[in-house]
């Protein structure tokens, strides 16, 4: 039933069992009590001022940008006694968390409505469409977070049964830096696209790989050095390496403001740290486009009709426990389930003794004699019948 060939991964939500409306906001401490008592119990219930102040911002932002767009509600757009459209408070994990069940988090998907869910990861192997690995995490993480931990749990139940892991197919949200170097160095082949930030080149420049220097290569330029000036972390926590250029290159150039803008005299390129690892997959893909289409389509064929049978069929649309080890449970006790129906129906039924054996091959010949003997009978009827006939002639009657 299972090869090990290709494993092919996905994950789909959970609804927790906790209501929206019992979301209750975190108590806000000064930053310097905050990582004081961030080793102390419930700490998970507290966020720091800067923290707080930055998700309020981010909030006022969407207010604003969404303010005049309709809200598509079917009953109709409610409206204050000022006329301004009533629209839903905006939440946030990092401010808000649930008593009814702490370890469920806020999530949302583009076209589905904002809830409390967990998430479900799923490995599935490509033969016979068998689960090899499943689990529940929580829902604020990202696909390319839960990769190493769903591929760990289905190498080992792999290797339980003598069995290898080949591929690894996925689609590009478990695509980071951190997922491609873990396969990396546990040489697990993977086709997975890359996330749509990646830009394999850059136009007009040429890296030096030597040298480690970006080159300036546009018609009428200064032709610049974009030199290495070392790594630095941006706001959301990713690291790049960044490449900036002297202000006496490009200050005089005459494609300054078209590529470095109307007041900046300097041009600044920023890579991801995993660059290398992105080249390669991107180099991997583009090489074997025919085989890369092929295993898009395998993936989706393979883990989407298995997912979709589990949520509507299973009951793992919804967990009717709290806490994330009993959704844990919840997720293995459905995919246990579909794998059990699954093996039912692969399982070849064969006769238990040699009597039974008889008894089938005796009745295979009573209904081949019978069969016969009902051929011959209606043929020797059919020639007596025929025999038997007497045709008179028609008698005028005038």
């Amino acid at each position: 039933m299972v090869r090990g060939k290709r494993q092919a991964v996905d994950s789909a939500f959970i609804k927790a069992n906790a209501s929206m409306d019992s979301l209750v906001e975190k108590e806000v401490l000064d930053d310097v009590d905050y990582y004081a008592q961030e080793l102390n119990e419930n700490s998970e219930y507290k966020v720091s001022q800067t923290r707080k102040k930055l998700v309020d911002q981010h909030h006022h932002w969407k207010t604003e940008a969404y303010k005049d767009m309709p809200k598509g509600s079917i009953k109709g757009d409610r409206k204050d006694e000022n006329g301004n459209l009533i629209r839903p408070k905006y939440l946030s994990n990092h401010t808000h968390y649930s008593p009814t069940d702490p370890d469920a988090r806020v999530s949302v998907k583009p076209g589905k409505a904002r809830q409390l869910n967990y998430f479900g990861q799923l490995a599935v192997d490509d033969a016979n469409h068998v689960i090899t690995g499943a689990c529940a995490d929580f829902a604020d993480k990202r696909d390319s977070q839960c990769l190493e931990q769903i591929v760990e749990l289905t190498k080992e139940n792999l290797e339980e049964n003598q069995l290898e892991l080949g591929e690894v197919l996925a689609d590009a949200g478990y695509s980071s830096g951190e997922s491609l170097s873990y396969l990396d160095k546990n040489n697990i082949s993977a086709w997975m696209p890359n996330f749509g930030q990646y830009v394999p080149e850059r136009e007009g420049f040429v890296y030096n790989k030597a040298e480690n220097y970006y080159q300036c290569t546009k018609e009428g330029g200064n032709q610049a050095k974009l030199l290495f000036k070392g790594e630095k972390t941006d706001p959301k926590g990713y690291t790049k390496r960044t490449y900036r250029s002297s202000e006496s290159d490009c200050k005089k150039c005459p494609l300054r403001e078209q590529c470095c803008g109307m007041k900046t005299n300097f041009k600044k390129i920023d890579d991801s740290i995993h660059k290398e690892l992105y080249d390669k997959m991107h180099q991997k893909l583009t090489q074997n486009p025919e085989y890369a289409k092929r295993m898009v389509k395998v993936r989706s064929k393979t883990v989407e009709p298995v997912l979709g049978t589990l949520i509507n069929f299973l009951n793992m649309k919804r967990v009717n426990t709290r806490g994330i080890k009993q959704a844990n449970k919840h997720v293995l006790m459905a995919t246990m389930t579909y794998n059990l129906k699954k093996y039912l129906k692969f399982m070849v039924r064969k006769p238990k003794s040699h009597a039974q054996v008889v008894s089938i091959k005796l009745r295979e010949v009573n209904t081949c004699l019978k069969t016969f003997l009902f051929k011959l009978k209606s043929t020797f009827l059919r020639q007596l019948i025929f025999k038997n006939i007497s045709f008179h002639p028609k008698t005028n009657l005038a």
